[in-house]
């Protein structure tokens, strides 16, 4: 069998939760660090954004920059394809709990944000195939759908259980929250979506920082980021009995 070796491939071998194969963990930091180049292989930067890459520059500047000239999309889908899959659905679940809060979910979609926060909290192989059969009950193109195909492909096989393994495409995960963080942003008012995008975000580097911690994902956690990732967790656990209540009433 040959092994690609296309620009593509070389990029996502380079990344640090994908060398030597997709690490649904990693540490979301040195996703900052990483040559801002070498992530942006991994998806379709536009035309503006490209004359406005810092040369040279980490993940980290780039976003910065990006953001302040208002290449949000492109922003937005450097952060999603360099953050670990775990951090990268963590970014999207807190996005998807604050655009739940404008206006609550089908309870489809809920139960598919539920499913994959259980899974990131708890990352097991039924929990992520779990996620797979929530986002086919909410539908594909919804918010649900997306976040839930997230998680489904973070890692492991797309084939059923007692088949041979056929592995998704490492970049996958990332390309799809970052999908999700949209759909968020524009669930509250769309003709000023770019708003909510600068603060999400936001919101995604203080994941890749540490400073919205996934609950139990690491015991050197500060206690205060602890706390703010635990509020967040406890807030998206309650969205599947609100959207019920809404849309039976």
């Amino acid at each position: 069998m040959t092994i690609p070796s296309g620009p593509l491939d070389q990029a996502i071998r380079e990344t640090v939760h994908h060398a030597g194969g997709v690490d649904l963990h990693g540490d979301p930091s040195l996703s900052l660090s990483l040559p801002a180049a070498r992530v942006m292989a991994l998806f379709d930067v536009s035309a503006e954004a490209a004359s406005l890459a810092v040369p040279d520059a980490t993940v980290e500047r780039q976003v910065e920059a990006w953001t302040e000239a208002g290449c949000l999309a492109d922003a937005r889908r450097l952060l999603a394809h360099a953050l670990p899959p775990r951090h990268s659905l963590w970014w999207a679940l807190l996005c998807l709990t604050e655009a739940h809060r404008q206006g609550p979910y089908p309870p489809a979609v809920a139960d598919a944000f539920a499913a994959a926060l259980e899974f990131v909290l708890d990352p097991t192989e039924p929990g992520r195939r779990a996620c797979h059969a929530a986002a086919e009950a909410a539908g594909s193109t919804t918010a649900g759908g997306v976040i839930g195909h997230a998680a489904f492909l973070s890692g492991g096989s797309m084939a059923p259980p007692d088949c041979p393994p056929v592995l998704p495409a490492p970049h996958l995960c990332g390309r799809m929250c970052g999908v999700a963080v949209y759909l968020a942003s524009v669930r509250f008012n769309p003709a000023r979506y770019k708003r909510h995008l600068e603060h999400f975000i936001g919101v995604g580097l203080k994941v890749a920082r540490g400073e919205l911690a996934i609950p139990g994902a690491g015991a050197e956690t500060l206690a205060a980021d602890a706390q703010a990732g635990e509020s967040a967790a406890v807030e998206m656990v309650v969205i599947r009995e609100e959207a019920k209540g809404s849309w039976s009433s």
